[in-house]
């Protein structure tokens, strides 16, 4: 790794994080301000959500036909080129819907078949020692920056208007192309096999759920994913403000508390695995475990709590329980695939977590419109409990070694 490449690599990162938030939030605000319709608004997350989905089944196929790098760069300079001409166009097309639409559908794909290569960029560009350290920096950076972005773009968008904030987007995706192909050339990759080119269709799209499901680490890590998909749905926008006003009988503006000291708490969980990175690196499913555990344990706190300040501090104290969890989660997989592999095995497992994200969205407003909300956080904190309770069976299968050396999981051992 050339020295100085992780940090064209976090740039990089950093910028798509931000442009992301800006561009949908821009996109969302105008047409609310242009309709009035909160539905027509809310095609835009819906649109980009469905062809970020569709993309990932198609994902393998576009891998199997470029090498990494070349497919990486091409990826992102067709997103680059796709925003730009939206910017362009923008005060021409800005009361179409439908072509608005269109162009948010292809932004969309380029970021469903190109996000699974950002991500598995990270263990081919750092040693394995150092893989929590890298994901906590990125994990508190990303935090940092959806918060300025969901904070700051309405008051941007107030005070300069829609087509300078837009630009602002297209400018940081256009820095992201640069430091990407910085950081590419940190890489070591390989082309692309020549004997997957003759694979059949479905082989080369089942390949990387084949790999999620034979390896008994990845298969359970995948789970526990799953698992805490669902239980991640308790803390969408319409279910915290139930809470704040049934249980905490409050306004609207603890609302945004609330939120508020959520984020914050990630933040600062962030530092305390990066000031951490050694510890957690070396005992990555203690910490997976411990994590799980504990962010149950305070969910549940919260959901049974009925005074405003205690659930701020909750909220607080959840970040780094939460990302502890999270990053030692992330470098164990990482850690557990080869590097050819995790692209693809990262896009079947955003149409798994994307699927069960959006199913149970729909059963945890069941559950509160039945049940009553502290039932929500009560269920949440059972499914984050379980999922704890997998990171024992990798735990028992560090200690039987045919069954470590079967999962590629020596590296967590």
């Amino acid at each position: 790794m050339k020295k100085g490449g992780f940090l064209y690599y976090w740039t990089a990162h950093s910028s798509i994080s931000l442009a992301g938030v800006v561009y949908i939030m821009v996109l969302t605000t105008f047409m609310y301000q242009e309709s009035g319709s909160a539905f027509i608004a809310g095609l835009f997350p819906l649109f980009n959500a469905v062809a970020r989905f569709a993309a990932g089944f198609t994902a393998p196929l576009v891998m199997e036909k470029f090498g990494f790098s070349k497919l990486l760069l091409r990826l992102q300079v067709l997103k680059a080129l796709l925003l730009t001409t939206l910017v362009v166009l923008f005060p021409y097309i800005s009361s179409q819907v439908a072509i608005l639409c269109i162009f948010i559908l292809f932004i969309a794909f380029t970021e469903g078949w190109g996000n699974p290569l950002i991500q598995s960029m990270v263990p081919r560009m750092v040693a394995a020692d150092r893989l929590v350290k890298a994901n906590s920096s990125l994990s508190v950076t990303s935090q940092s920056l959806q918060i300025a972005g969901y904070t700051f773009t309405g008051f941007l968008v107030i005070r300069y208007g829609h087509m300078p904030t837009l630009i602002m987007s297209c400018t940081l995706i256009w820095l992201s192309v640069l430091c990407l192909w910085i950081a590419a050339r940190s890489m070591q990759t390989k082309a692309p096999a020549e004997a997957g080119r003759g694979k059949p269709s479905w082989e080369v799209i089942r390949e990387g759920w084949f790999y999620l499901w034979r390896m008994p680490t990845l298969r359970i890590v995948t789970i526990m994913d799953m698992v805490e998909g669902i239980a991640g749905t308790i803390w969408v926008g319409a279910i915290t403000l139930v809470y704040v006003k049934e249980v905490l009988h409050q306004g609207e503006a603890w609302w945004g508390f609330i939120n508020a000291s959520y984020y914050v708490g990630a933040i600062l969980g962030g530092l305390l695995v990066l000031l951490l990175s050694s510890f957690i690196q070396k005992n990555l499913i203690f910490c997976m475990a411990a994590g799980s555990a504990v962010f149950s344990l305070l969910t549940l706190w919260y959901g049974l709590n009925s005074i405003p300040v205690v659930a701020l501090i909750l909220c607080i104290a959840m970040g780094p329980a939460y990302q502890l969890r999270d990053v030692a989660q992330q470098t164990a997989l990482q850690s557990s695939v080869d590097q050819e592999m995790l692209p693809k095995i990262y896009a079947s497992r955003d149409i798994l977590l994307s699927t069960v994200t959006s199913v149970s969205i729909a059963v945890i407003g069941l559950i509160a419109d039945t049940l009553g909300i502290r039932m929500v956080y009560i269920a949440g904190a059972i499914c984050i409990a379980i999922s704890a309770g997998l990171s024992f069976t990798i735990l028992r299968l560090q200690r039987k070694p045919a069954s470590a050396a079967e999962a590629g999981g020596s590296i967590l051992s």
